[in-house]
C-alpha cells in the first residue's frame, strides 16, 4: 500500500517521473520531501513557486486521504515507482507512472504479455481475427492487455476470458467508475482472472488528453502490441508508436485497400512500424515462443546442422555465415553467381527464415 506522501508526490503540480526520481535520490523518500523547508526545496526545484508551495502547504493531502480511504474500502492495490513489486516492464520505460492502482487478481510477473488494440468501430472480421489471435496464443499462457474501450479492446478482453487467459484493462480514469458503462459487466468478469489498472485518482473527469497516457501503460506493460483494425488517426496508432519507442514488437493485421477501418494498420506496415500479421504462427516465432525453440536447440543455432538446401542456396548461406553483415556486391564477387541466381537464392533463404536482410543490402544469418 502506498503512503499518503507517495500519493501526494504523484498529485503535486509540476512533478513528473523524472523530477520525482531526482527528488527521491536527493531526499530519500516522499515523506522526507514533504518535511523539507523552502530553502532546501528551492535548491532542487529552483523557480517553481507553485510546486514548492504545494509541497510546503501539503495542499493535496485531503484528496490523498480520501484516496486512501477508497483504496481500503474496496481493496485497491497500489504501486509506487520505487516499490519492489512495481512491474519490471513498466519501470523500464522512460515515463512510467509515479503511482498506479489496480483491482482484481492481477499477476504482473507472468512471462508473456500481449497488448491488443484497435478501432472502437470494429467489424465482424476484426472481432473474428481478434478471437482467432487470442485462441492461437492460448497455449503460450499469455496475458491479454487492452483499454476496456468499445470495439477491439472489448473483443480482446472477451476473447481472453473465453480462452481462460488472464486479462486486464488499463483505464483513463479512476477505479470509481467504468467507461464506457456498457463494459461494466465485462470489467466485473475480468476481476476474477485479471482486473483493472489506472494511474488516475478517483473523481477524475474523463478527458481526451488522458487516453494517450493510458496507451503508454498498455505499451509499457506489453511484450508486443497487435493492432487488429485501426483508422488512419486511431488512438491505437499512438499505442503502436509508443510500443516502438519502448522497443516492443508491433504487429498489424493488414486490411483491404480503401478500407478506412484498416488504413491505420496498412500505414503501420507500409512505414515499417509494424510487422505484417499474415499467419498467427509469426507471433510466436518472432517472440521465440515456439515449442521447438523453447525445448530444443534453435533451427538457426550455428551448432545445429541446417536442412539440406539447394546447391546455390547452400553456397550463399555458407558465404553469409562466414561473413556476417556482408553486402550484396561482395556476395556477388565471392559466389561468382549471376545477378538472377543470387537474387533467387537470397529470396529463398530470406523467405525460409535462414537469413535476415539488413539496411544497405547487407545480410546475416539468423
Amino acid at each position: 500500500m502506498v503512503t499518503i506522501y507517495e500519493l501526494a508526490l504523484a498529485k503535486t503540480y509540476g512533478i513528473g517521473i523524472h523530477t520525482a526520481k531526482g527528488l527521491m535520490k536527493r531526499f530519500g523518500s516522499a515523506k522526507a520531501l514533504f518535511e523539507q523547508n523552502r530553502a532546501n526545496l528551492e535548491l532542487v526545484l529552483g523557480k517553481q513557486p507553485r510546486t514548492i508551495n504545494e509541497i510546503i502547504n501539503r495542499s493535496m493531502f485531503p484528496q490523498c486521504e480520501k484516496e486512501l480511504e477508497f483504496m481500503q474500502r474496496y481493496g485497491i492495490n497500489s504501486f509506487f515507482f520505487l516499490d519492489e513489486n512495481y512491474p519490471q516492464r513498466l519501470s523500464n520505460i522512460s515515463d512510467p507512472p509515479i503511482v498506479f492502482f489496480s483491482c482484481g487478481n492481477i499477476n504482473f510477473n507472468i512471462s508473456r504479455n500481449v497488448g491488443i488494440v484497435g478501432s472502437r468501430k470494429i467489424t465482424e472480421y476484426g472481432k473474428r481475427v481478434t478471437n482467432d489471435i487470442v485462441e492461437s496464443l492460448k497455449k503460450y499462457d499469455v496475458t491479454i492487455i487492452s483499454g476496456l474501450a468499445y470495439g477491439a479492446d472489448a473483443a480482446a478482453h472477451q476473447a481472453a476470458l473465453n480462452n481462460g487467459l488472464q486479462t486486464f484493462g488499463v483505464l483513463a480514469h479512476g477505479l470509481d467508475m467504468i467507461y464506457p458503462r456498457e463494459n461494466f459487466e465485462l470489467a466485473q468478469k475480468m476481476k476474477a482472472n485479471g482486473g483493472l489498472i489506472t494511474e488516475q485518482f478517483t473523481k477524475t473527469k474523463i478527458s481526451p488528453a488522458l487516453f494517450p497516457l493510458r496507451n503508454r501503460i498498455i505499451a509499457g506493460l506489453s511484450d508486443l502490441i497487435i493492432v487488429v483494425e485501426a483508422a488512419y488517426k486511431s488512438g491505437a496508432l499512438i499505442t503502436a508508436r509508443l510500443a516502438n519507442d519502448y522497443n516492443r514488437e508491433v504487429f498489424a493485421v493488414p486490411g483491404r485497400l480503401n478500407d478506412e477501418n484498416s488504413a491505420g494498420c496498412n500505414a503501420l506496415i507500409y512505414k515499417n512500424l509494424a510487422h505484417i500479421l499474415s499467419r498467427f504462427s509469426e507471433i510466436s516465432y518472432l517472440m521465440n515462443w515456439n515449442e521447438e525453440t523453447e525445448n530444443q536447440p534453435s533451427l538457426f543455432d550455428k551448432s545445429v546442422s541446417k536442412p539440406d538446401l539447394p546447391a546455390l542456396d547452400a553456397k550463399i548461406y555458407k558465404i553469409i555465415e562466414e561473413n556476417e553483415g556482408i553486402n550484396i556486391d561482395d556476395l556477388s564477387v565471392k559466389s561468382s553467381m549471376t545477378s538472377t541466381q543470387l537474387a533467387s537464392a537470397l529470396l529463398n533463404l530470406e523467405m525460409d527464415n535462414f537469413i535476415i536482410s539488413l539496411p544497405g543490402k547487407c545480410y546475416k544469418t539468423k
